[in-house]
């Protein structure tokens, strides 16, 4: 429900106390911005721009700082997908692999989730799912949001090969240290749809085990470019399959806000034109 106050002097009715005067609040009508439809998680943000390879079709863009708040938008991207009978398998470049499995009573609460209530999702996201980032993959997995698990990372961790949803199907979890091998695990697959995510971290190098830290380096716009550019491996697979892509600013790990928002403006560069949350925004390529 909305709250306004009045802006006319007849309407404005202001309540003397002391030697203040305290606009009075009322409850306004509900608004379309009360639906479900409008809902944006804090701290996020989503443009809307044609398919790469569809123009007939739109998909969203989402950016979030946290990265778990992904967990929000692959389940709202994948109530919109209709009559696909195979879920969208998420490929995801990121320094660390996020492959955190839910608890025990994690999932419980993923159980008792209403994934119909996008409050309540967005409120999930911040109160249930992992403060440290790195369970929004399997927890998404958990609920069969997404499909088959790709994920390209900095991170030298081992990793499940095979995770079990909540009605016991599997869902593979494959781990590659580059693009070029990604590319060669996925070629031969049956892949017809994906989610694609980048953690804009995973444009760094850093020797901490952790990543990030102190001696925390941006790769070269170059490099960005080699990965991302619109005729390459990468994307020219991903593009007629993508459903929808969320890229996480994570600026803790890329060494401050600043050098996020200097990656940001590179991947947004080798991409987008106009720039995205412009609402204006287009794919390079379609220029």
């Amino acid at each position: 429900m909305t709250l306004s106050v009045e802006r006319s002097n007849e309407a404005m009715n202001l309540i003397a106390s002391g030697d203040r005067l305290l606009p009075t609040f009322r409850h306004s009508e509900p608004t379309a911005m009360d639906s479900d439809e409008y809902i944006r998680p804090p701290g996020t943000y989503y443009d809307i721009v044609a398919h790469p390879t569809d123009a007939k079709r739109s998909i969203e863009i989402a950016v979030v700082q946290d990265h778990r708040f992904a967990f929000f938008y692959w389940l709202k991207w994948k109530k919109a997908i209709h009559g696909q009978r195979k879920r969208p398998s998420l490929v995801s470049l990121d320094w660390h692999q996020d492959l955190a499995q839910p608890c025990e009573i994690e999932c419980a609460w993923l159980k008792e989730l209403d994934t119909n209530d996008y409050r309540a999702i967005s409120l999930f996201c911040w109160d249930k799912l992992p403060c440290q980032n790195d369970g929004h993959i399997l927890a998404a997995a958990y609920l069969n949001i997404i499909g088959d698990v790709h994920v390209v990372q900095k991170q030298d961790e081992p990793s499940v090969d095979q995770f079990e949803d909540i009605e016991g199907r599997p869902h593979a979890v494959h781990c590659y240290d580059s693009v070029q091998a990604l590319i060669k695990g996925v070629e031969m697959q049956e892949i017809p749809s994906v989610f694609f995510d980048i953690d804009l971290d995973y444009f760094t190098e850093s020797q901490d085990s952790c990543g990030g830290g102190e001696d925390v380096k941006l790769v070269s716009i170059e490099d960005i470019q080699r990965h991302l550019r619109p005729d390459g491996e990468l994307m020219s697979w991903l593009f007629p399959r993508m459903c929808g892509m969320t890229i996480a600013t994570e600026p803790e790990f890329c060494g401050g806000l600043v050098n996020s928002n200097r990656l940001f403006a590179m991947v947004n560069d080798a991409l987008f034109d106009p720039q995205l949350l412009s609402h204006r925004a287009a794919w390079k390529h379609h220029a």
